[in-house]
């Protein structure tokens, strides 16, 4: 199991809180991609910058769910292929 920094937690309850406000402003939607996130997450300045398609959140992401821990962000899920991973936020999970 995987120990998380109070920092590293802090960063994770600001995600989710992102999250659920993206989908307050936006009614319509029910679904995003996480990758498609990270350009307000990085305005937000939880992450620095983007490279390869989101792998920033996709690593924390990862990180969370080997350790078990993924229901510390409310809206997401993910669907696992073979040997992949595709990670989506989602409304109204939280």
């Amino acid at each position: 199991m995987l120990n998380f920094s109070e920092k590293k937690l802090h960063k994770i309850g600001r995600i989710d809180q992102i999250v659920r406000d993206y989908f307050a402003d936006r009614p319509e939607e029910k679904e995003v991609s996480a990758k498609s996130l990270m350009p307000l997450l990085i305005e937000k300045g939880l992450f620095e910058k983007d490279h390869r398609a989101g792998l920033p959140i996709r690593s924390l992401l990862r990180q969370l769910d080997t350790a078990g821990k993924l229901g510390l962000v409310k809206h997401v899920v993910v669907v696992r292929k073979e040997v992949n991973r595709n990670w989506y936020f989602v409304r109204g999970r939280g």
